[in-house]
């Protein structure tokens, strides 16, 4: 494969800590949302925050690199459908990666939480305590998280079906 056909070292080296941190995000997601209020579930909440706000960060730096970094073109064989619907795809997982977190802080702030960073920094709220609304981030955030979640099922199989059933380079150019 030729190094055009790549994707380059830094949009790999993004997918895949956007991999890893979506994996976290999603494990410790599922893990804190039954547990009872508790400084446990509140350090985890806030571990939960802090991978969100790397997600943010990552995505936005990752987008910064795609506009200046094309990716490499879909193979010819692509049929023009399945163009589009890769295309849309990506829109919604950044749309995604994106949205999450800025609902997740204004769920926070909503809920009269605060956005601890790592213990490093606080985010200072520009909402005051709202229960209605936060029930209504609280249930974007999660239908957010389904749509995420299945956005990269989507994405997963795609790859697989290139790789195994079109037998052509999509999957191998990241990694």
């Amino acid at each position: 494969m030729s190094g055009e056909m790549k994707y380059s070292r830094t949009a790999r080296l993004f997918h895949w800590l956007t991999v890893l941190l979506v994996l976290a995000m999603f494990g410790i997601g599922i893990y804190m949302a039954d547990l009872p209020l508790s400084m446990e579930k509140i350090k985890i909440y806030n571990i939960h925050k802090s991978i969100g706000f790397c997600v943010l960060i990552v995505t936005l730096l990752r987008l910064m690199w795609r506009m200046r970094t094309p990716p490499p073109a879909l193979p010819e064989t692509m049929k023009d459908w399945e163009r589009k619907a890769a295309h849309l795809a990506h829109v919604g997982l950044y749309c995604l990666l994106i949205g999450m977190p800025v609902v997740g802080v204004l769920h926070s702030w909503a809920a009269n939480f605060p956005v601890v960073i790592f213990d490093l920094f606080t985010i200072p709220s520009l909402l005051t305590p709202d229960e209605a609304l936060k029930k209504t981030l609280g249930l974007t955030h999660f239908l957010g998280a389904i749509a995420l979640g299945g956005l990269i099922v989507l994405h997963v199989l795609a790859a697989l079906k290139h790789h195994f059933v079109e037998k052509d380079d999509v999957l191998r150019r990241m990694i």
